[in-house]
């Protein structure tokens, strides 16, 4: 069978499952369109989970560490890098507004890219390129040179060195995958039943009707088609509901009500809203479909998009920040999610009593995590119940309220 056979015999199923739901007029339409990431985002769902991930991890504060003699990570408030990745990249956008950018275009197009500006080896912008402008080219010699096409024609070529790449998964290890591309006939479904639904009720939200002659009569075609247009003229469209028809020739009106299969209408819509959030792994509940989403499950939920939605993209920037920003080993990129991980205050003041009665935090610390001043130096004290004892104690006879050596 030939490429053109296949893509025929699809097509085809695609037109007969969309009869079989009663969608007549979509098959007729010649069904679902291709989507392209430029026109993804019109799709609400599709708009609604882009959003979610880019507004959720650049509204993560964003960190340059390095590790001190013991280990410890510090912030490094000396470097110029820090100053671009936590609040100014270039002289336009803020730290947010860059994230947000770049994150939704490796959404959409499976990479994101960056010039690198650079004062001597001081990175001083970083300036973002359109990812349908960028050609990734293997040179003879395995090294990788990116060709940017500019708005004015003219082509610009970068080496790695200058370039910021951040990537979707990957099949060949270099250029990322467009979800939208990948489940663009989902994309192009759930367009369909919005088209569907917009012209439903741009006809007054019925089906239809058959204007009927009398029994014996005999009306020309030309007739039957002036009377039609005429009827959609007057009747036809939401504005034009209810008004009063006058039927010439003893004309009847008969009303097609929905049959059950346009009344699965609905759920069809609903089904192509949560394909789009399984593309992208977006619960539901966050693109405003609460469908199985109660009060006691929404905050589980939640958290597993942090762990396991968000937190793949954030290893992601973190990572590529490594490679493509970042010399210096003993410096890494990390973004803050205690914000995001709080649970409801009776859950975290229970956390927070047993980890200062285990000595695993100090009083200015959960005052940090919560957002607040240090009350002193007295605050760093770290506490630990005496109600304990060890097996060797025991065994020597020593209780807890007895002072050891």
């Amino acid at each position: 069978m030939s490429t053109i056979e296949v893509v025929r015999n699809r097509e085809e199923y695609k037109m007969q499952e969309l009869r079989s739901f009663g969608f007549a007029e979509l098959a007729r339409q010649g069904g679902v369109r291709r989507e392209t990431p430029e026109t993804a985002p019109e799709v609400s769902a599709v708009l609604a989970c882009i959003r979610v991930i880019a507004e959720g991890v650049s509204s993560l504060p964003l960190h340059l560490y390095r590790l001190d003699g013991n280990g410890a990570k510090v912030l490094a408030t000396d470097r110029r890098l820090y100053k671009i990745l936590r609040s100014r990249p270039n002289q336009e956008q803020t730290s947010l507004e860059l994230r947000e950018q770049l994150v939704m275009l490796y959404l959409l197009y499976g990479n994101a890219y960056c010039e690198i500006k650079r004062a001597g080896n001081v990175i001083t912008d970083l300036l973002p390129l359109h990812p349908s402008r960028m050609k990734i080219e293997r040179l003879s010699d395995d090294s990788l040179r990116y060709v940017y096409r500019e708005p004015n024609g003219r082509q610009t070529i970068y080496n790695p060195r200058q370039i910021w790449h951040l990537r979707m998964p990957s099949l060949d290890g270099i250029n990322g995958m467009s979800i939208p591309s990948l489940v663009r006939d989902s994309i192009a479904l759930a367009r369909s039943l919005e088209t569907y639904a917009l012209s439903f009720f741009s006809n007054g939200a019925k089906v239809g009707c058959v204007l009927t002659s009398p029994e014996g009569s005999n009306m020309p075609a030309e007739a039957a088609e002036r009377i039609r247009e005429q009827w959609e003229r007057i009747h036809r469209g939401a504005d034009r509901a209810h008004r009063t028809a006058v039927l010439p020739g003893g004309l009847k009106v008969q009303d097609i009500s929905s049959s059950n299969s346009e009344s699965q209408f609905i759920e069809a819509r609903k089904m192509a809203t949560v394909e789009i959030c399984r593309a992208f792994r977006v619960p539901p509940h966050l693109v405003q479909s609460l469908d199985g989403a109660t009060y006691s499950n929404i905050e589980h939920q939640s958290r597993e998009f942090l762990t396991y939605s968000l937190m793949p993209h954030l290893r992601r920037i973190e990572d590529s920040i490594s490679r493509d920003l970042i010399s210096d080993d003993t410096l890494f990129a990390e973004h803050d999610v205690h914000a995001m991980m709080r649970g409801d205050s009776a859950a975290r003041a229970a956390w927070y009593q047993q980890a200062l009665n285990s000595g695993i935090m100090s009083i200015n610390e959960v005052r940090a995590a919560e957002g607040m001043n240090p009350i002193g130096p007295e605050g760093d004290e770290r506490f630990m119940q005496v109600n304990m004892t060890t097996l060797k104690q025991l065994a020597n006879g020593v209780t807890n309220n007895e002072p050891t050596e």
